[in-house]
């Protein structure tokens, strides 16, 4: 999971074309904005599990694995879980900026021309396409929210990744409803760095290896490390640092009084290592952060 990131771009909103409000991913709760929608664009990507989106005016729209939304400002809608039981884990995006409205439009978020072709100009309308990119467009939500938590001057690459995240979606959505291209080989660069980083997930109790990662990308340590950065904007031992530190804040907030060496423990990390990267990354050790339950801003 990628913790919610609010964007702070200060004064840069006049002068970016595009810029990030938002970005995250998490288990999706109901969430109720039909009083007034949200003053921001919104991509919604579904990892897995149903919800559903509610319009105030009655339209509905369900959301499956591999299916994205792209939400305009201001549209008053709520949505939520298709049930109570049902997981559904969603990676978002809200944005703005000068062109974001008539980018929304060549998105094809509105109404058709007679020949079905090109969008009218008009209101935005919301969009819900299944993606055959889906990984794709995750894999480059994945990298703006990385080169966010970086920090430093993320505003400007933040928004270059936008951008090519955009086009992504506008070349999914054209490809909406033709047949299906041919599936890329596995040993393609975006799907062996999804395997890596999937592979990341599923051991992150572990110790972690680079060498690892690399074997389940199938390439070299040294060509996986270079494939990384490109795509991630950081190596893959700091993606697994940040990976185990943002898991370490949900332990403390899902098992009330765990201990600082549970934690550590629990993340397949030595103990004062943890509390070193802790210190390093929050600003504040493990064991203030669990007496205060102040949720540390990172440095």
């Amino acid at each position: 999971m990628m913790p919610f990131l609010f964007v702070d771009n200060a004064n840069l909103e006049q002068r970016l074309p595009l810029y990030v409000r938002c970005v995250g991913s998490h288990e999706q709760t109901g969430i109720d904005r039909l009083s007034a929608g949200y003053p921001a664009h919104q991509l919604f990507l579904t990892r897995r599990g149903q919800g559903s989106f509610r319009i105030a005016d009655g339209r509905e729209y369900g959301l499956s694995a591999g299916m994205a939304l792209l939400m305009p400002a201001h549209m008053r809608h709520a949505y939520r879980p298709q049930t109570s039981e049902n997981t559904w884990d969603v990676g978002f995006i809200a944005f703005g900026g000068s062109v974001s409205d008539g980018l929304l439009t060549q998105l094809g978020i509105g109404e058709m021309s007679a020949g079905g072709t090109m969008p009218l100009p008009c209101k935005p309308e919301p969009v819900a396409i299944r993606m055959a990119n889906f990984e794709e467009l995750w894999l480059k939500l994945e990298g703006i929210w990385h080169t966010i938590r970086q920090g430093g001057g993320h505003a400007y690459d933040a928004s270059r990744r936008l951008y090519d995240l955009l086009l992504a979606w506008m070349e999914g959505q054209y490809s909406a409803g033709k047949p299906s291209p041919k599936p890329p080989p596995s040993d393609t660069p975006h799907s062996a760095l999804q395997a890596a980083v999937q592979w990341i997930h599923d051991h992150s109790t572990e110790r972690l290896l680079v060498s690892g990662a690399a074997k389940a990308a199938g390439y070299s340590v040294q060509h996986f490390h270079r494939l990384f950065v490109a795509a991630y904007g950081m190596t893959p031992q700091q993606y697994m640092l940040q990976l185990r530190m943002s898991r370490s804040l949900q332990l403390f907030k899902d098992y009330p009084g765990i201990t600082v060496d549970g934690v550590a423990e629990m993340l397949g990390m030595d103990t004062s290592h943890f509390i070193r990267m802790f210190k390093r990354t929050y600003g504040t050790t493990p064991k203030q952060y669990a007496l205060t339950g102040n949720i540390p801003k990172p440095m």
